[in-house]
């Protein structure tokens, strides 16, 4: 629940969709410039109201100021690069010079681990490897020369703070960039799924394509039958009424077809004006009541001129290792059927057509 209003105040106060490609980068920068600045302000308190500290109060104030300066960049200019940068250039600079500063007086030191995973999971691991370099050269050059100066650090209360703060920080960036990965990676699966869809299926009649009715009839031993249909005089229904008039026959049949044959097999668009159905029937007598059934209920139809829309069909029994002689055979059949004066279906049941049905 928290994370969802989360999100849909990050959409709003960046007026970015949660599927836009940026927003994860975006949300992610966002995120880690308020944590960045609830930690400054707590420390600004601290060091203002609790344990004077004017310098590090400046300079955590400054850090404020610039953080402000990378919700603009977010916000306004849509420049991420620019804000991440900036929330880096804030973490390790402020980091550097409290341990610096303190001379790792309040367990301080342990502020240089922050760096190198903010900047890698903000700015990639090309410039995020720049600053991590560029932070330990500070660090280590700072160890090197002053350790010999440092006095025991007492774990006291600030230190515990110090410890918490620097955990809680990193663990909320992992869980956010976590949770982004992992919203990511669904929005991308979703993409593909449409994307698989919209590959399989005729745009115009909703119905799966030639290439989801090959890949059925290629992998599946269901399929016994199959039909070859045809709009008869279908050119002349475009050239006379537009195909306007062309597209929405199709649809009706289409739809005609699928409501027809049901859980009894499955309806596809060849192409053009022909269709193609996979039976799960095997029953010779049960296939030509359906496809009579078709015919009829096709030919009732009433469209927006004179003419009546009938269908040509040609079936045969289908397996699965010699599908294009079952394909080749549905279409001779169906040219008979055309032949024999349209409206009507024709039959070829050959030796391996018999076998299929065995």
């Amino acid at each position: 629940m928290i994370k969802k209003l989360l999100n849909r105040g990050i959409e709003t106060w960046l007026n970015q969709s949660h599927s836009d490609e940026e927003f994860r980068e975006n949300s992610f920068v966002f995120v880690a410039l308020t944590i960045l600045m609830l930690i400054l302000s707590f420390f600004i308190y601290y060091n203002v109201f609790i344990d004077s500290y004017p310098v590090l109060a400046t300079i955590q104030g400054t850090g404020v100021a610039l953080c402000l300066a990378g919700y603009y960049f977010l916000k306004n200019r849509r420049s991420t690069r620019t804000a991440g940068i900036l929330t880096v250039t804030i973490i390790t600079t402020i980091s550097l010079l409290f341990i610096i500063g303190s001379q790792n007086r309040e367990l301080a030191l342990a502020f240089c681990f922050i760096t190198p995973v903010v900047a890698i999971f903000i700015l990639g691991y090309k410039l995020g490897s720049f600053f991590s370099l560029i932070n330990f050269a500070v660090v280590a050059y700072f160890c090197l020369t002053e350790m010999q100066n440092w006095q025991p650090v007492p774990f006291d209360s600030i230190s515990f703070i110090h410890l918490a703060i620097i955990y809680f920080f990193l663990f909320s960036i992992a869980y956010f960039y976590d949770s982004g990965r992992r919203r990511t990676m669904r929005l991308l699966k979703e993409s593909n799924l449409q994307l698989k869809t919209l590959s399989t299926t005729d745009v115009l009649t909703r119905l799966p394509n030639r290439l989801k009715m090959e890949e059925l009839l290629l992998n599946s031993d269901e399929v016994k039958w199959i039909a070859m249909l045809d709009v008869d005089d279908f050119k002349s229904v475009n050239d006379t009424y537009g195909h306007d008039i062309g597209d929405h026959v199709l649809k009706v049949i289409a739809k005609q077809l699928a409501n027809t044959i049901g859980d009894d097999g499955v309806v596809a668009r060849w192409g053009g004006e022909e269709f193609l159905i996979a039976f799960y029937l095997s029953d010779i007598n049960a296939i030509e009541n359906k496809l009579m059934e078709l015919q009829d209920k096709i030919a009732a139809k009433k469209f927006n001129f004179e003419r009546n829309v009938t269908v040509s069909c040609g079936a045969t029994p289908h397996q699965r290792h010699m599908h294009r002689t079952a394909f080749r055979r549905a279409d001779e059949a169906l040219y008979r059927a055309k032949a024999s004066g349209k409206n009507c279906y024709k039959l070829d049941i050959t030796a391996i057509g018999m076998e299929a049905l065995q």
